[in-house]
């Protein structure tokens, strides 16, 4: 089972991304390292009580539409934000960004422990994998009893009730240290609240870098932006509009790119796919390929000519293709390939992202 992940995954793989990754775009898959200690954390003499009346739930409360922040001190990438994409029964997707890289993580409430399933770094859009599950990738986060002295894997419960200062209040919080080789990560949480503050050093102390809770709004909605393809005005070429997309928890990404495609904001002619056309299914296959099936009034009310469809279509690729930083888009029309009295498409051919009709 792969270990300490939680700061490590937080701070030090956002922090290689971010150094490494030059296309915002580009999804990958992502492999944690794991290390476990053998030796035990010296603890307070003052309290070993429990933590009464208390489970893993109250400090690390899975709960929909609400937005964390936390401000970085020692690396420009250490700040991030914090978003719950998709919850239902006890799994939480949450999206973590910072600066210079984005990840998905799956955590599962089960037999008194938070533990990390899944984890998927450099992913720039949105997927519901409550799913999926990695044996190998599995991190406990947190565990009852919570008591000092409680420990799994390399992590162990080192205080209880130490104040945490944060820009939004002052929190008795509950402390886990972890340790791997030469470093030492420190998270606390408090009720009610989850993640408030995280320490990451060595063990000579030779740095710190630390992430503090600086802000949570309930009811809020995560913000992507998405360029947009349509026609321009003439029909002679495409044109591109960032638009803003407002994502509450359980969404479905579908729904709101069909909605999009309905009409453009800001644009009168920004109308690319007939209304009432509905995405009926949309995502990233294993073969690199962006799959997406539309109902029938796509070719039945489309109501274009041969250049206006291409363009039509040229723009529904180009905006699917963007948002999952892919080239290739496999498009249907009730599961069958796409066929029009101007277009016909084989099975599995794809229409490739193409940026040579898009207007200066």
């Amino acid at each position: 089972m792969k270990k300490n992940y939680l700061f490590l995954v937080g701070f030090l793989s956002l922090f290689l991304a971010s150094c490494t990754t030059t296309n915002p775009d580009v999804s990958s898959s992502v492999d944690i390292e794991s290390v476990s200690s053998s030796e035990s954390i010296s603890l307070p003499e003052e309290s070993s009580a429990e933590v009464e009346a208390l489970s893993v739930e109250a400090y690390f409360p899975f709960e929909a539409d609400v937005a964390y922040s936390y401000a970085g001190d020692g690396n420009e990438y250490v700040s991030y934000q914090k978003y719950p994409q998709y919850y239902e029964n006890n799994r939480i997707q949450y999206v973590t960004k910072n600066a210079g890289s984005h990840f998905i993580e799956v955590l599962e409430l089960e037999e008194g422990a938070i533990t990390q399933v899944f984890r998927r770094d450099e992913t720039y859009f949105r997927e519901n994998m409550l799913d999926q599950t990695r044996d190998e990738s599995s991190t406990i986060l947190l565990k009852e009893p919570l008591e000092i002295g409680n420990n799994w894997d390399n992590s162990q419960i080192t205080a209880l009730d130490i104040e945490i200062e944060t820009m939004v209040g002052t929190f008795p919080s509950l402390e886990v240290t972890t340790t791997e080789k030469d470093t030492i990560t420190k998270r606390y949480y408090a009720e009610g609240i989850g993640l408030v503050k995280e320490i990451y050093t060595d063990t000579n102390g030779s740095y710190e870098m630390t992430a503090t809770l600086e802000s949570r709004e309930e009811g809020t909605a995560e913000t992507v932006v998405l360029p947009t393809y349509y026609p321009d005005r003439n029909v002679m070429g495409l044109e591109v509009a960032e638009v803003n997309i407002s994502f509450f928890t359980n969404d479905v990404t579908r729904k709101v790119i069909a909605e999009l495609f309905t009409h453009i904001p800001g644009v009168d002619y920004g109308q690319v796919i007939p209304e009432g056309t509905q995405i009926k299914s949309l995502y990233l296959n294993e073969d690199g390929r962006v799959y997406v099936d539309f109902s029938q009034g796509l070719v039945n009310d489309l109501n274009a000519g041969s250049s206006a469809e291409k363009l039509l279509l040229q723009s529904v690729v180009n905006t699917i293709g963007s948002y999952y930083g892919v080239e290739e888009v496999v498009l249907t029309v009730e599961n069958a390939p796409y066929k029009s009295g101007h277009i016909e498409m084989n099975e599995g051919e794809s229409f490739y992202v193409e940026m040579n009709s898009v207007l200066e």
